[in-house]
């Protein structure tokens, strides 16, 4: 089963690649500024919420991880989406390995001058790293400031309108940095437990040490947790050793069911996390009711 997928993805990505070529050699179809607004693609929807917030009416942004129930790792991409990237000027990715597929389709269309912003690099980390950048409470408003310069140097006319939206935008995030630091200082250096290590960025800003890094890396790449990895969480959660379990809602197992049941026979808080933006929320409104369940679990403790 593993050679078929193998072959039926290698031949998706030769189509994909031979639509982007015709394209590039499509002159009209290939110049930026045709509608006279920039034409951008993020791979994730909060990302594409940053473009849109910024570019305002001088822009068209095309997200391709538009619904959660489209794993962005796992992703392969139709003939739309190649289309899109042909004619974009800028393409944003989160990097690190985590939307590979997009590197493909900008790599084969080299000669369209489309610019790509890694999110990866804006923020300093490299492969291996933990991808899901989404969650440190810095990195929206970084990437606020990367796109503003990079949407200004392209279209100049405009750059002062750009600041002003991104300046804007970004007092709506000065909330996550805030909050992190508040959180931080309730924490203590307590240890939390966690599904996957999808909400660790966020965790480590707030103060808080991850006490199941084998258990949480097991899961995220659908393979089984050891013995001795299930054993220790086990013992942690009847013993009160962490303060709460997080656990990502978009990724069930036996496994993680099973601790999710047992926190909860114990007393222990378990935060509910989401990997992907839910399509009718903003990033601030997603990701600020995942902190402050957070937040709930400190002031209880305190009363």
């Amino acid at each position: 089963m593993g050679k078929r997928i193998q072959w039926r993805t290698l031949t998706l990505i030769m189509s994909l690649l031979a639509v982007v070529l015709i394209l590039t050699g499509c002159q009209q179809q290939t110049q930026p500024h045709q509608s006279g607004k920039l034409q951008v693609v993020a791979t994730l929807g909060f990302y594409g919420e940053a473009a849109k917030a910024i570019l305002g009416d001088q822009g068209q942004v095309t997200t391709v991880i538009n619904s959660p129930s489209i794993d962005a790792e796992s992703y392969e991409p139709d003939i739309q989406t190649a289309k899109k990237v042909a004619k974009a000027n800028v393409v944003i990715e989160n990097g690190l390995g985590y939307d590979s597929w997009m590197d493909k389709l900008v790599a084969a269309n080299t000669d369209s001058g489309t610019k790509t912003v890694s999110i990866g690099k804006v923020m300093g980390k490299s492969t291996g790293d933990n991808p899901h950048l989404w969650t440190d409470p810095t990195v929206m408003t970084k990437v606020t400031r990367q796109l503003v310069k990079k949407f200004s140097r392209i279209d100049p006319t405009h750059a002062s309108q750009y600041k002003r939206r991104g300046t804007a935008y970004e007092r709506q995030l000065a909330v996550f940095p805030k909050l992190a630091r508040q959180l931080a200082k309730g924490a203590h250096g307590q240890r939390v437990a966690v599904s996957e290590p999808v909400f660790d960025l966020a965790l480590t800003a707030m103060g808080y040490r991850v006490s199941d890094s084998h258990f949480a890396q097991a899961i995220e790449e659908d393979s089984d947790p050891t013995p001795a990895d299930i054993t220790q969480l086990q013992h942690q959660i009847r013993h009160h050793q962490i303060t709460f379990f997080v656990e990502n809602t978009q990724n069930s197992s036996k496994n993680v069911t099973a601790m999710v049941k047992l926190a909860k026979q114990s007393g222990i808080p378990v935060v509910t996390v989401t990997e992907t933006m839910p399509t009718q929320e903003s990033y601030r409104t997603w990701m600020l009711k995942q902190y402050r369940q957070v937040q709930r679990i400190q002031e209880g403790n305190q009363s």
